[in-house]
């Protein structure tokens, strides 16, 4: 049951509801569950590209050397652990999100917790592996299985269930069919969910480092104007760009929060409305109803 939503027809939650439901949850939530997975996010996403300014720098400097920056260890290290990063705290995102649509106590320390548990690092390891594996198939399967997997932390969360089992469980959600045709399955609205998601990033992404690149093209196009070399105005340039790295992060997360709490909205909507079906379903075949009265009248009358 989802508290405090607005009266909506009977059947699954519309899709505009679920959006300006979500804004408005995500609103009311967002100083207690945005600050602490936003900041270590925004610091090790700026210290990555920092770092990468630092080796393109140094191998543009001693070209001799002939060393590409991605044949670092430590670069791939840090890529590794920023990655790690985003995908524990996205996760950990998506149990508060889960807490507050359910009307539980918001508490990111246990979100936290929960995310570090074993069980759940190797789910989340394996959800990557099969969305990422999709996405090298031509990609067009990612757009199919990532909406068919994106219930595997809502089902960790609340049901307790981890490995193939949390994936099953989310392919059977999402595939449930709802009345109403296919504009009301649970698949398609959540596959909308995350290209508007997907779509705000970028929009975000875009307004938070123009600032950034138009200083970069405006003396880029002046030292070409005036015949100077611009190779010697890379590694400030290139610098410029970390504060935008920052940025870029703080907002990509905000956007996640929303689409959490899009999501959570989703899962309770589709799980309710599923679990009940069935549960109606099996308690007519076990009771059926009684047949009809005979109608009035008969013979002799």
């Amino acid at each position: 049951m989802i508290p405090d939503l607005p009266p909506h027809p009977p059947g699954p939650m519309p899709f505009r509801l679920l959006l300006d439901e979500a804004l408005r949850l995500a609103r009311r939530h967002f100083r207690t569950l945005y600050l602490p997975v936003a900041i270590p996010l925004a610091v090790v996403a700026t210290t990555v590209a920092a770092l990468q300014v630092s080796w393109v720098t140094r191998m543009m400097a001693d070209l001799e050397a002939q060393r590409m920056p991605f044949g670092s260890p430590w670069y791939w290290l840090m890529t590794l652990v920023y990655s790690a990063l985003i995908m524990v705290a996205y996760n950990a995102l998506q149990v508060g999100a889960l807490a507050a649509v359910s009307g539980a106590p918001v508490d990111m320390r246990t979100a936290w917790r929960f995310t570090l548990q074993g069980r759940v690092l190797v789910t989340l390891l394996l959800w990557y592996a099969v969305t990422i594996g999709s996405l090298f198939c031509c990609c067009l399967p990612v757009l199919v299985v990532a909406p068919l997997l994106s219930f595997v932390p809502a089902v960790m969360a609340d049901e307790g269930r981890f490995g193939f089992q949390a994936i099953s469980r989310s392919i059977d959600l999402n595939r449930y069919r709802p009345p109403g045709g296919w504009s009301e399955s649970p698949l398609v609205k959540v596959f909308l969910l995350l290209f508007v998601g997907v779509l705000l990033a970028y929009l975000a992404g875009i307004l938070v480092t123009i600032p950034f690149q138009v200083p970069m093209y405006v003396d880029m196009f002046r030292k070409a104007a005036a015949g100077q070399d611009i190779a010697g105005r890379m590694s400030s340039w290139m610098w410029l760009q970390v504060p935008a790295q920052f940025l870029n992060a703080l907002a990509t997360t905000a956007v996640y929060l929303y689409v959490c709490f899009g999501i959570a909205l989703l899962f309770y909507d589709t799980r309710g409305r599923k679990e009940g079906s069935d549960l109606r379903a099996e308690i007519e075949s076990s009771f059926p109803a009684p047949p009809p009265p005979p109608p009035p009248g008969g013979p002799g009358f």
